[in-house]
């Protein structure tokens, strides 16, 4: 099938694509730099400094050459009360397996199920290299039907933004409530003028090195009257809707950027991240069931029963337009009275294109319930808007 500029994921032959991401494999992918590694022994205070240096999110965890898991930053500031002499051992992830003949496929799920952004390659026990999100932007950024779909297609839309007057107090909150590592920083006219990342509020963290905990040391202690536009980043690349993937990947590779704005006129209208590609190769995949991600929600029940609620939907939808794939994170809010309310935001890739809602609610499967029936009526609405401007050229053919 011939693909042309702006074309659309709809338009794929998923079969033919599929078989060229299988045949590209992980293979042995070497660390720029130098290989940081942590020892199970070793203590949190003398390598997380070390990961917030050099912006890494996660490490493998060596016992010899032997991987024995994998020490995540996120998960070490999640737990906000542990002592900076805490052992590696005890809060180490066992990291997604990874061989040096995965496929592409294999390292999109790997990301997509773990979150993690680098990921142990191992074989026969043994270290084998470190892959992460831009090698597997690096693999697929030569296949031609990827390369010519809209950016548009792949984005994330209604963007969460930063005014550059917000005190970093918000930002850290931001960040923390919806787990985004980059973020928009707007001018009073609502134009993009920089962007604010997780490294830059960490750079601000290394000052709490003397702390009592690590959950301090990412810095929600810091000064207030520090603005947004004081410290993000001024000089970051963008995209404009109507620009191909191609330019993305290139952007991603050459320079590692992790988030890329999609501007309109100036304002930022979406944000694509190597997550979001990552998730777009994982809904490809040849199954009959719909991928289903849902994070941030430790009750094993409820989880269980908003899955439930999940593929009644998905079963609704496809009536309409076929679903590839569906991601909704939960964050839950402690209110003063004990009660717990929570906040979901879903984004559901179908054959057609991308559709994102949010909701708030005390009552979890009533929120969820919520964006679900706003993913559908905007699925309906979508095939009624592609029916009426069918029956409009049919009228003016005729």
């Amino acid at each position: 099938m011939s693909i042309m500029k702006g074309s659309t994921i709809s338009s794929l032959d998923i079969d033919t694509l599929l078989g060229k991401l299988t045949k590209l494999k992980v293979g042995r992918p070497q660390v720029e730099g130098g290989l940081i590694y942590a020892s199970p022994e070793q203590e949190l205070r003398h390598i997380v400094p070390r990961m917030v240096e050099h912006d890494l999110d996660e490490i493998p965890v060596l016992s010899g050459k032997r991987v024995m898991g994998v020490l995540s930053i996120k998960s070490v500031v999640k737990r906000r009360n542990l002592p900076p002499s805490t052992k590696v051992q005890a809060v180490m992830l066992s990291p997604p397996e990874l061989t040096p003949e995965s496929s592409a496929i294999d390292l999109a799920n790997a990301i997509v199920s773990s979150g993690f952004r680098e990921i142990p390659v191992v074989e026969n026990g043994r270290l084998a290299g470190i892959a992460d999100r831009t090698l597997l932007v690096r693999l697929i950024s030569d296949i031609s039907e990827l390369r010519k779909i809209d950016v548009s297609e792949i984005m994330t839309p209604s963007v969460i933004t930063l005014r550059e007057e917000d005190y970093i107090d918000r930002a850290f909150e931001t960040i923390r409530s919806t787990g985004i590592r980059s973020v928009p920083v707007v001018d009073r006219e609502g134009k993009m003028t920089s962007l604010l990342t997780l490294s830059d509020l960490a750079r601000l963290g290394m000052r709490g090195k003397q702390r009592e905990t690590f959950g301090e040391i990412v810095g929600s202690a810091n000064p207030v009257e520090i603005t947004v536009g004081s410290i993000a980043g001024k000089n970051f690349e963008y995209v404009v809707p109507g620009d191909t993937s191609e330019k993305l990947f290139r952007i991603m590779v050459r320079d590692d950027v992790r988030s890329v704005p999609v501007l309109r006129e100036g304002v930022p209208v979406g944000i694509i991240t190597k997550y979001d590609i990552a998730q777009l190769v994982n809904s490809l995949k040849a199954e009959d069931s719909v991928f289903v991600q849902i994070t941030g929600l430790d009750d094993t029940d409820l989880r269980e029963e908003l899955f439930e609620d999940v593929g009644k939907s998905m079963r609704r939808i496809d009536r309409i337009s076929r679903p590839l794939a569906i991601y909704i994170h939960v964050h839950t809010y402690n209110s003063e009275f004990g009660r717990i309310k929570y906040s979901f935001s879903a984004r559901l890739q179908t054959v057609d294109r991308l559709y994102v809602a949010k909701s708030f609610d005390w009552d979890a499967r009533k929120g969820v319930q919520e964006m679900l029936s706003k993913l559908e009526r905007m699925v309906k609405e979508t095939k009624s808007m592609r029916v009426e401007r069918r029956k409009r050229s049919s009228r003016a053919e005729a």
